[in-house]
Order: structure tokens, then sequence, then C-alpha cells
């Protein structure tokens, strides 16, 4: 079984068409996008996801604001949405599905506002919270977190205060930052600062029950030679093993 994550930048715009190309490439089972809007380029790639075998679709658009970003789930699987107690705001950039597979599984799909203005810190918080009270079984929150380890993820000191806030905690609840699983210290960015500094701000957190069936994460950032750069971030891609 195989998780997409990927920011797609505001809404696909014309590499819309490319982007679904892409994504059918890598034959994922789930396909979670951040940056998905309500405009007619990001309903298309929600439409051609559906004639290709994606017909259970959740996103957290809202309505009356189509143009702004929000996070977007298709699957293979049939999927519910879940409502948490106390889950991050706004609810543009979170969401929850229970995927049925066997056994289920629980994927929340985040996108972290970039700016302490925009309730940066209070999004952490939020979090830490769902992921401390986790009762749900195996689960993943997988997106862009606006966040990496300090001094391993980032350029920078930059980002100190969310490995302190954020990154450190949540793995003292349990959830592993799964491509340190693999690549503990590979210097992997997967966006890019217009200054040319790199940072991995896009990860995928599995639970101790998840951890046992998760046999490979990576990044890739598509094949540019299809439209130009696809997106500014890489995406993530990750593999379970569920039983037979």
């Amino acid at each position: 079984m195989r998780i997409v994550f990927w920011n797609i930048m505001h809404g696909g715009g014309s590499r819309a068409g490319a982007i679904v190309e892409q994504i059918l490439d890598w034959n994922p089972d789930i396909v979670a996008l951040a940056e998905f809007r309500g405009t007619a380029r990001s309903r298309s790639i929600a439409t051609e996801l559906h004639d290709a075998g994606y017909p259970h679709q959740m996103s957290a658009v809202n309505a009356e604001e189509p143009s702004w970003n929000a996070v977007f789930l298709a699957s293979r699987y049939e999927i519910t949405s879940i409502q948490l107690d106390g889950a991050p705001e706004p609810e543009l950039y979170w969401l929850v599905a229970k995927v049925k597979t066997e056994p289920e599984i629980h994927v929340c799909v985040l996108h972290a506002p970039w700016s302490i203005f925009l309730g940066r810190l209070e999004f952490y918080e939020s979090l830490l919270k769902v992921a401390e009270n986790w009762m749900l079984g195996p689960g993943l929150i997988i997106g862009d977190t606006n966040a990496g380890i300090s001094g391993l993820d980032d350029e920078t000191e930059n980002s100190v205060e969310y490995n302190d806030t954020f990154m450190i905690p949540l793995s003292d609840f349990g959830w592993r930052d799964v491509y340190r699983v693999f690549q503990p210290a590979a210097d992997t960015p997967t966006w890019y600062s217009p200054y040319g500094n790199g940072y991995r701000l896009d990860q995928a957190f599995a639970n101790q029950e998840l951890q046992p069936i998760v046999t490979s994460c990576d990044y890739d950032w598509g094949d540019s030679d299809r439209c130009g750069k696809l997106s500014d971030h890489a995406a993530i891609l990750l593999d379970l093993e569920l039983p037979s």
C-alpha cells in the first residue's frame, strides 16, 4: 500500500494535468495534497483522480473562499471523515480519514501555517494534543509541517524553536519521523527558500501501532520534463505492508 503526500503549490495552476500524470506514475493507493483549492484547476485534479480509480475523496476547502489553500485526500479504499476534539485550526489545513483496510488505519493530513501570526504555534499545540491522546489504533500524520529537526533539516538555526516545541514532543509521544528511521542523517531538503537554503519541511509520522508495517519512506520531486517545475515541494512516498 502506497501513500503519497504532495504540496502542489498554489492549487496546481497550469501544472494540474502534469501533476495528475506524475501522481499516477507513482501509483499510490492514497493521495494527500496540500495547497489544493476549490478552483477549476484543483477541481480538475480531483476529477481526473476520480476517473483514474480514486473515487473516495474529501477536502477541507472553504466553499465561500475557494481560492484559499486547503488539504485534500483521494483514495482507492473507502474513507470516512473523522472529527477529533481539539483538532488543529484553521480547518483548511487539517483533515482526518479512517481508511477501510485490514487493519483500519487513520490518516491525518496537515499543512501547518507558515507564520506565527497565522496561528502556527497554536496549530502545533493542538496537533501535539491529538497525538498524545490518540486512541484510534494505527495512525499516520503526514503533510507539510513547516518545521524540521534543527541542525539536520535546515541550513540555519531558524527552526530551533519549532524543533523544541513540536518535533521532539511528537517523538516523545511515540510518533516516529518515518524518513529518519530509514535515513537518520541524510541531507534531504523538500523545499528551497528564495535564497537557496534547503529545508525538509514535509514529513510522515507513524505511531507505535503503524510503525511495524511501514516498509519505506522517500522523497521525489517528480518528472520536470512533463511541465517544467511541477511544485516547489518534493512529494513524500510512503509504503506500508498490510497483512494479507
